[in-house]
C-alpha cells in the first residue's frame, strides 16, 4: 500500500512575475534628437542642402570673364508617421483577486517593445549609408560579409574611419553598434592591450571606446539575405524565414503562408515577395500569415529581381536572421556570403528622430464595464538626411558561424 496525502498539499505561487529580459536601446545615443523642440507641433521636417561647387573653382585669366555656376537648393523632409500602439484589458474584478499587478507589468512590456520599434527603424539606416565596409574592402569577394576574427577586427574599424575621413568629415564624435557575437571578437582582440581598449563601461549605453569609436553593443542591428531561386519550385517545397514557412503550392488552398506557383519562377518568386511585404492579406496568390507570424515578419522587406533571379530580404531590428529552404532543385538557395548583419557605424548624429510622443502608458475607463485599457502609443519620424548619410558607414558581416 502507499500513502495518498497530496490533498493536503500546499500550492505556493510566486509575488513577482519571471523576469522579462528586454533588448537594449541605442538609438537615442547615435541620433540626431537636435530637433524635438521645434517639432511639438506639425508633421514634417524640411531640410535643405546647397549644390555641390566643388568642381566649379578653375584657373582665372585676368581680363576675362568668370564662368558662372548656376545652383539649386534641394529640400528634404522628414515626416512624422511612424506610429504603432498596443494594449491590454483589465478588469477590476480581475485586479481585485489577482495577486500579481499584471497591468503594470504587461504595460512596461509594451512600452518597451515600442521603443525597440525606433532602435529598428534608426539601425535599419545601414541600407542609405554613403559608405560601406565589406569582404571586399578586406580583400575579400565584394558585396559578401565578413567572416569577423581576431585578426581582421581592427581592419575593420579603421577602414569604416578612413571612409568617413574621404568624405571630409572629422573622426570626433564616432560611434558603432555592435552585435554581441563581435563584442566577443572584440573583446579577444582586446585581451592584454588596454592601451587600445578605452573604459567608459556602460556609461549611457556605451560599453568602452576602440580605436576612437564609442561601442554599443545590440540585438537590434539590420539583416538581410539572398535567396536565388532560378527554377520554378515543386509543389510543397518551401522557404522558413526567421521561423517563418512559406509553402509553394501548385494549388493554394488555405494554409497560412501558401505561396501560388504559377506561369513561371518569375511570378512565383514575385508572389512570395507580395506575401513577406503585405503578410497579413490573402490574395489569389498567397494566404496570409497567422497574427503571431505577421507580427514576426513586420519589419521584414522583399524585393523581387527578375534579371539577377534572386529575392532579396531587408529585415529590421533582428540581430541575426535564420534563414533555410527545401527546394528541390540544388542550385536554388540561400547565397553563400549575403545572409548578413549591418553593424552600423560612423559620426553620432547621422539619423534624425523626431519623437512627438513617446511611449508612454496610459489608462483608459471602459464606459459598460468595471475595468480599464492599458495602452502604449508612439508617435515619431526618422531620416537620414543627405549630410547624415555621409556620416554613415554600413558594415557587412557573414553570419553563417553566429
Amino acid at each position: 500500500m502507499a500513502n495518498s496525502l497530496s490533498a493536503g498539499f500546499i500550492e505556493v505561487w510566486s509575488k513577482e512575475y519571471q523576469t522579462v529580459f528586454y533588448k537594449k536601446n541605442v538609438a537615442k545615443q547615435i541620433a540626431d534628437m537636435s530637433f524635438q523642440a521645434q517639432m511639438k507641433k506639425g508633421d514634417t521636417l524640411d531640410r535643405v542642402y546647397r549644390s555641390d561647387l566643388s568642381s566649379s573653382l578653375a584657373a582665372y585669366t585676368r581680363g576675362t570673364d568668370i564662368t558662372i555656376t548656376d545652383v539649386t537648393d534641394t529640400a528634404e523632409t522628414l515626416s512624422v508617421n511612424a506610429q504603432f500602439a498596443a494594449g491590454i484589458y483589465r478588469d477590476d474584478f480581475d485586479a481585485i483577486q489577482a495577486s500579481l499587478d499584471f497591468a503594470e507589468q504587461y504595460g512596461k512590456d509594451m512600452a518597451v517593445y515600442a521603443s525597440n520599434q525606433v532602435d529598428a527603424d534608426v539601425l535599419g539606416q545601414w541600407s542609405v549609408a554613403t559608405s560601406t565596409v565589406d569582404d571586399g574592402t578586406l580583400g575579400g569577394t565584394s558585396g559578401n560579409g565578413i567572416v569577423v576574427t581576431t585578426s581582421n577586427i581592427l581592419k575593420i574599424f579603421s577602414q569604416a574611419k578612413k571612409k568617413i575621413k574621404r568624405l571630409n568629415i572629422d573622426d570626433s564624435n564616432l560611434f558603432a553598434v555592435i552585435s554581441p557575437d563581435v563584442e566577443q571578437v572584440l573583446i579577444e582582440y582586446g585581451a592584454g592591450r588596454d592601451t587600445v581598449m578605452g573604459d567608459g563601461k556602460n556609461e549611457n549605453g556605451r560599453i568602452t571606446n576602440f580605436y576612437g569609436f564609442d561601442i554599443f553593443v545590440s540585438n537590434q542591428l539590420g539583416t538581410s539575405a539572398v535567396l536565388s531561386l532560378a527554377t520554378q519550385p515543386t509543389d510543397g517545397d518551401t522557404v522558413t524565414i526567421n521561423g517563418v514557412v512559406f509553402t509553394f503550392k501548385t494549388t493554394l488552398g488555405t494554409t497560412a503562408g501558401n505561396v501560388y506557383t504559377v506561369t513561371n519562377v518569375d511570378t512565383t518568386r514575385a508572389n512570395l515577395a507580395a506575401l513577406i511585404n503585405t503578410p497579413g492579406t490573402t490574395t489569389a496568390n498567397g494566404v496570409a500569415l497567422s497574427v503571431a507570424n505577421q507580427n514576426i515578419m513586420r519589419n521584414c522587406t522583399a524585393t523581387n529581381d527578375n534579371t539577377a533571379d534572386t529575392l532579396t530580404l531587408n529585415y529590421k531590428g533582428l540581430g541575426v536572421l535564420a534563414v533555410s529552404e527545401t527546394l528541390t532543385d540544388a542550385t536554388d538557395t540561400w547565397t553563400v556570403g549575403k545572409t548578413q548583419q549591418h553593424l552600423l557605424m560612423g559620426q553620432k548624429g547621422g539619423t534624425t528622430v523626431v519623437m512627438q510622443k513617446e511611449p508612454s502608458i496610459e489608462t483608459k475607463e471602459e464606459p459598460k464595464r468595471f475595468g480599464k485599457n492599458i495602452l502604449v502609443g508612439e508617435l515619431y519620424g526618422f531620416k537620414t538626411f543627405a549630410d547624415g548619410a555621409k556620416r554613415l558607414v554600413d558594415v557587412k558581416v557573414d553570419t553563417t558561424s553566429f
